[in-house]
């Protein structure tokens, strides 16, 4: 029987989510999938959107320029949908094709959330797991937290898309923090509206189990180039969401979340250059070199700490954890192999310069 593992996606309007998600998908079925025992299949047609999304990120690199590219924007925004009509997704200049949402589910509060499925398991065998990535569009952060926090609060896993450039690049001397604060709403939104802060501080109350939270920079290729920055990048997003950090390190929290760092490059050879409006956010990005070509990296990363966390939760409480995988040892043994390559790992003190577990090392 095929256990669910649903994993909530996070992040703001155009910060990266779904391209998060095709390279991650990307990555696991062209590289990851020739140096492990484990294959991961899309249940159903729609879920290999997720393989056009990447290929409409390859787009990109079709120009014969080194021309500037507005936010990278190659692959449609996820678009809320009412629940009593049928609206076509927002309009907007588009280097890719378009296309149609995923499949979704509509929820009482007249919104939706994209979810992709996918079977994992070991090559030639009956998969084992389903899991289950739900990618919201971004403005139901401010418009419907309530949904959010419920999707939260059913999740073991949350991964929170980041906006490098936001984070990165000061607004200006009197308001450094500008962009983070307006992009990446850490703490809270516009008009007094839910932050990040406030959505997790809802949905983890009176916590009782294990959670895992990926804080996944993304559109971070300028700075994952060279040692020096990678670390500035990391320190610079500890400053930039202390408040968050502080929350998940509270008493009745530190013991039951585990708190990860791990940047992911969905493009690759396309690198933040310069805004264009400094009154606005207002990114530009270029190729490296006019032969540049798609080149995605560190994508394997999350789904390795997912993995991780599930085998660990398992070994700790194998009478719970037996409906999931039964008594398969190769497949338990394909998942441990796959999750020790991890880039940031407490038990061994592999450190990867931009990566680091900043809690909950006893949850890996």
């Amino acid at each position: 029987m095929i256990r669910e593992f649903n994993i909530t996606v996070l992040g703001p309007a155009r910060a990266g989510k779904t391209s998060l998600l095709s390279s991650i998908y990307c990555q696991f079925s062209q590289v990851i999938g020739r140096d492990s025992d484990l294959e991961i299949t899309p249940v159903s047609e729609t879920d290999s959107n997720l393989g056009r999304h990447a290929a409409q990120l390859r787009t990109a690199f079709d120009t014969i320029t080194q021309m500037p590219l507005n936010n990278a924007d190659v692959v449609e925004a996820t678009s809320i949908v009412e629940s009593n009509s049928i609206t076509k997704p927002k309009e907007r200049f588009d280097l890719g094709q378009k296309f149609k949402n995923n499949r979704g589910s509509i929820s009482k509060f007249g919104f939706n959330d994209i979810e992709y499925r996918f079977n994992l398991g070991q090559k030639n065998k009956k998969p084992k797991v389903q899991l289950v990535l739900r990618d919201y569009p971004g403005e139901q952060l401010m418009e419907n937290p309530k949904e959010v926090i419920r999707r939260i609060r059913e999740c073991s896993v949350t991964m929170i898309a980041i906006d490098t450039p936001a984070l990165m690049v000061e607004g200006g001397r009197s308001f450094p923090w500008l962009y983070h604060n307006d992009r990446n709403i850490p703490e809270n939104g516009k008009n007094g509206s839910a932050g990040m802060l406030n959505i997790f501080k809802e949905a983890y109350k009176d916590l009782n189990e294990k959670k895992m939270v990926l804080l996944v920079p993304v559109k971070c290729e300028k700075w994952m180039s060279d040692p020096a920055t990678a670390s500035l990048l990391l320190d610079r997003l500890k400053t930039g969401y202390s408040q968050l950090l502080d929350f998940f390190a509270s008493e009745g929290m530190s013991d039951n979340v585990a708190v990860v760092v791990t940047p992911v490059e969905t493009m690759g050879n396309i690198v933040y250059a310069y805004m264009d409006n400094k009154e606005n956010y207002s990114p530009r990005f270029m190729k490296g070199s006019v032969v540049s070509k798609f080149n995605p990296r560190y994508c394997d990363q999350p789904l390795r700490y997912i993995l991780r966390f599930i085998l660990k939760r398992f070994l700790e409480n194998q009478g719970f954890w037996f409906d999931w995988f039964g008594n398969d040892k190769p497949f338990l043994k394909a998942i441990n192999d796959f999750a020790r390559g991890c880039n940031s790992d407490p038990n061994t003190g592999l450190q990867t310069n931009g990566f680091t577990t900043i809690q909950g090392a006893q949850l890996l």
